[in-house]
Order: structure tokens, then C-alpha cells, then sequence
């Protein structure tokens, strides 16, 4: 359930409708509360006191208000297409998988919300003006009224933030940026993440005997959440051992494996069920838990500034140093144990989940093969790689280390002239003095 409510969560907050609602909301509260309080101002005579009402009539009032709410409507139908532009030019440029980087960004939300909730603030309060005429007593909410003409000023303060942000966000770099923190993050929140005790050596445990049962997914979808205290809390109270066949971000069709149990004669619908409601799927990857999305989405974008269409090797370098950023981090953090063991020391729970490997080939196989024809920025992966492989574990360096030596091997077939061929060699050499703790 935990699992569910926190992706319900984060689509929440990931989309453009949930913070500008609370403060839509927030707005007319406000207005509510105002006029109530100008009804008792009137009452006992105290607006005259107040400075900083608003001193005009109702006439005054009505225009004031009519422009505030006419205008600010017309700006948020502005903002809404430029968000949308912006969309549209990092999704074709870099990635389509930084969408709901855009659409989650906080500053976007906040300035949709006080544009929204300005224009229902005005339109509310307008509502309550009321002259000699139409009801035969006259009500102009004189504080409510300089509020809104406070609103309005801040709104135009978050317009011209808003117009330095959007130019700011679909920058290369402040795109990879967000990327490598929202993934530094996950990776802090995940490695370690403890689930029962360590069971030492799981890793080669060999598959048990018996009969198993293979829970199967109901539907189609990417993983994009596992509550694994419930799944260890169900497997260890019933005495069983459950193996989880995903990972998180992986594609599950219907039908398919989702997990493994044993014994399968102590399996029945209750558990299946428990078992398939511990896993959260999902028509799209998200950054909820899947920090392989966050290192794709950088590989995405390096790969497409390779591109002969685009030919943007800058951009990838950026990438690549930004991947180096994250490899380092993970690369010296335990891996979450595979295997759980509970109170009677007993394994129940055989988690799947991000290795360094996994990692290391995840950001730098495809950008390997696509920027192995360009001397240059080869040399400067190969570079990389080398102070990768000298900030990390030394058992975890033969996987950088492969990496180096495909590199070189492909830039040597794909280059020809003597110049380019001398860059490489002293790349390879400068990256291995560095992994090897030489200057």
C-alpha cells in the first residue's frame, strides 16, 4: 500500500495541475476570508484607519479588479504556451525521457498556481462590489481590493522569473544538471536499502528444491515501484522464499514473471495476491525509484549530441563527465544485499535491484560505440574512464577498465589519420597512469 500511495504521490506532484489547484484554492479561500473581514471593517467603521486599502469607489473597484483578473487570465494562457514550446524544443533537441523533468519542476508549477489563483482571487472578490443601485447599500471591500492589486504585482515579478527560467531550463547544461540530481539523490536513497537482515554470500545461494509457484502480472507496464517490507514481511510470516524477477524500470507484459515462490504448495490466492500487489507498475519509467532512468536519460542526450544531425560533441562530453559524477557516487556505496534474511535466519526475500556493473555498462555502451569515430571525444572518455576507475573500489575497476579497452579498440578501427591515432594512445595512456595512481 506504502508503495502505492507514494507513486500516487509523485504523479501528483509531477504534474502541472496539482500545485497551481492548491493555490486556486489557497486563492479563494482568501478572497473569502477578506471580504468577511471588509464586511466587519464597514461595520464598525474602522477602514477609513487602514492606510493601505484601497481609498476608491465602486466604480474604481469594479475596473481595478475586471483588469487585474482580464489580464492575468490572458498572461496564463501566455505562460501555459510558452511551457509548452519548451516542451516541445528539449524533447526534440535532447530526450523525450526529460518530459516530466519540465512538467515536476517546481518553479514551473508556482508560477502557473499565482497566475491562476490571482485571476479566482480577483473574479471572487469582484463578485461582492456592489453599489447604491443594486441592492440599495454600497459595499466596495477596500482591503480586499488593494490585496488584489498587491497579487497582481507579484505576479508580474514571478512573470519576469518565469521568462528567465523557461530560457534557463532548456539550456544543455542546466537539463544534464537536474538530471545528475535528481539521480544523485536516488542513488542516496537507495544504496543502501535495508530490507530484513544481511544474508551473507546470497549471491550464489543455488535455486531451491521443490515445487515453485510463478506469480504472473495482470497487465502490461514498466516496474516502477516494489514494497519490499511488505513483500519480505509477507514471505518471512508465512515461511516462504520469494524471489523477485524485475527490476525496477523494467517492462513486465501481461502474463509475465513478476516473482518467484517457494514452496509452491503453501501458496494460495491470498498470497498471490499479496505477492503481485507489492509491485507497482506503470505505462512510463519514472524517477520515483528507478535511478537507471536518471543515468539513461543523460546517456539519451549524449548519444543525440553525437548525432550527425545535431553534431553537438560539447554537449556530450558534459554527459559524459556528469555520468562520471554519478558512477563515482554508486561506486562507492554497498550495493543493497540481494538476499533478506529474517529473525530465524532463514533467507525469504531474493531482491533485484541496480549493481555497478550494470551502471557503468547502462551509461557508457552506446555512447562508446557512437563517439568512437571522433578522436577527440574519445580521448577524453578514455581520460574519464581512467579517473572513474581511480576513485572506485579496485575490485570494482575491471568493469571500467573493459570499457577503456572497447573504446580503444573501436577508435583505433574507425581512425585513420596518424595525428588522431597519437591522441588516442596518449588518452589511453594518460587514463591508465591515473587508475593506477600515477601522475
Amino acid at each position: 500500500m506504502w508503495a502505492r500511495l507514494g507513486t500516487l504521490w509523485e504523479e501528483l506532484r509531477s504534474g502541472l495541475w496539482f500545485v497551481p489547484g492548491l493555490m486556486t484554492v489557497a486563492a479563494a479561500l482568501l478572497a473569502l476570508a477578506l471580504v468577511e473581514l471588509d464586511r466587519r471593517l464597514l461595520a464598525d467603521g474602522d477602514v477609513a484607519g487602514l492606510y493601505f486599502a484601497f481609498g476608491g469607489g465602486v466604480q474604481g473597484a469594479r475596473g481595478v479588479l475586471t483588469t487585474i483578473a482580464g489580464s492575468l487570465i490572458t498572461v496564463t494562457a501566455t505562460v501555459f504556451s510558452i511551457t509548452i514550446v519548451a516542451l516541445q524544443l528539449a524533447s526534440s533537441q535532447f530526450t523525450p525521457r526529460i518530459l516530466r523533468s519540465f512538467s515536476r519542476d517546481r518553479s514551473n508549477q508556482v508560477v502557473l498556481g499565482v497566475f491562476i489563483g490571482t485571476f479566482t482571487y480577483a473574479l471572487l472578490v469582484l463578485r461582492t462590489v456592489r453599489s447604491a443601485a443594486d441592492e440599495g447599500q454600497t459595499f466596495v471591500p477596500a482591503v480586499s481590493v488593494a490585496v488584489a492589486i498587491g497579487l497582481a504585482l507579484v505576479a508580474i515579478g514571478f512573470l519576469i522569473y518565469f521568462i528567465h527560467h523557461v530560457a534557463e531550463s532548456i539550456r544543455a547544461a542546466v537539463i544534464v544538471d537536474r538530471a545528475t540530481a535528481d539521480t544523485l539523490r536516488l542513488v542516496e536513497q537507495l544504496f543502501p536499502a535495508p530490507i530484513g537482515a544481511s544474508a551473507d554470500g546470497a549471491e550464489i545461494l543455488p535455486e531451491p528444491d521443490g515445487e515453485r509457484r510463478v506469480v504472473a502480472a495482470e497487465s502490461a507496464g514498466y516496474l516502477q515501484a516494489v514494497d519490499a517490507d511488505s513483500l519480505f514481511t509477507l514471505a518471512e510470516t508465512s515461511h516462504l522464499l520469494v524471489r523477485m524477477e524485475l527490476r525496477i524500470g523494467e517492462f513486465v507484459l501481461p502474463g509475465g514473471p513478476l516473482a518467484t515462490v517457494w514452496p509452491a504448495s503453501a501458496v494460495d490466492d491470498e498470497i498471490t495476491d499479496g505477492v503481485r500487489g507489492a509491485f507497482v507498475t506503470s505505462p512510463e519509467r519514472t524517477l520515483q525509484h528507478d535511478a537507471e532512468l536518471g543515468i539513461r536519460q543523460i546517456a539519451d542526450i549524449a548519444m543525440r549530441a553525437l548525432s550527425p544531425g545535431v553534431n553537438d560533441p560539447t554537449t556530450a562530453v558534459n554527459c559524459v563527465d556528469r555520468l562520471s559524477e554519478i558512477l563515482v557516487v554508486l561506486g562507492n556505496r554497498r550495493a543493497p544485499d540481494r538476499a533478506r534474511a529474517g529473525e530465524d535466519g532463514c533467507v525469504h526475500l531474493l531482491a533485484g535491484g541496480t549493481t555497478f556493473e550494470r551502471a557503468v555498462d547502462l551509461s557508457f555502451d552506446q555512447i562508446r560505440h557512437y563517439g568512437a569515430g571522433d578522436p577527440s571525444f574519445a580521448a577524453h572518455l578514455l581520460v574519464t574512464l581512467g579517473d572513474l576507475a581511480s576513485l572506485v573500489p579496485p575490485y570494482r575497476r575491471p568493469v571500467v577498465v573493459r570499457q577503456a579497452e572497447a573504446l580503444l579498440r573501436g577508435a583505433r578501427e574507425q581512425t585513420r589519420e596518424p595525428k588522431d591515432l597519437a591522441l588516442l594512445e596518449w588518452a589511453a595512456a594518460h587514463g591508465t597512469r591515473r587508475r593506477d595512481g600515477r601522475s
